[in-house]
């Protein structure tokens, strides 16, 4: 349940920057769609992201470049998670480094992903045997832990 809701924060706190640094006048433009059908798996580019009204300008296009599709997205269907998804910086079973800091002190460790996860997500690390870590993906190949 904590996990949880140390994601939830990671992805609220992304969004809330996302919305910090955005114009307002994009934030209030019109949605996203896609451009064109869009297949499972497929990285957004430039091309495959359009406005509802057919302008080039829409609220989130910036965030929404390098996102991957979850699932078939139909043409002029609005881009909106989860249908759409950030892109994955750590796989399952990827070698990682893990570290924590507090008080110019950080303390490294070396490990192995036991999940995928986006920017800003929860990872578990399997650092030996008997020990696995809890952090949040920061980079690729980068957990840090809280």
């Amino acid at each position: 349940m904590r996990a949880q809701s140390a994601e939830r924060r990671a992805q609220s706190l992304l969004c809330a920057l996302f919305l910090a640094t955005t114009p307002l006048a994009a934030q209030s433009a019109t949605p996203c769609v896609a451009a064109k059908p869009l297949a499972r798996g497929v990285v957004l580019g430039e091309a495959d992201i359009a406005s509802k009204d057919g302008s080039a300008l829409c609220a989130l296009r910036s965030a929404l470049v390098g996102a991957v599709a979850q699932r078939v997205i139909a043409a002029g269907e609005v881009l909106r998670q989860p249908a759409v998804a950030p892109p994955v910086v750590i796989t399952a079973n990827q070698p990682v480094s893990v570290f924590w800091r507090d008080a110019g002190i950080e303390v490294r460790l070396k490990g192995t992903a036991m999940n995928a996860a986006p920017l800003g997500a929860r990872v578990m690390v399997h650092v030996d045997v008997r020990r696995r870590l809890e952090g949040v993906a920061i980079a690729p190949g980068l957990v840090q832990i809280k």
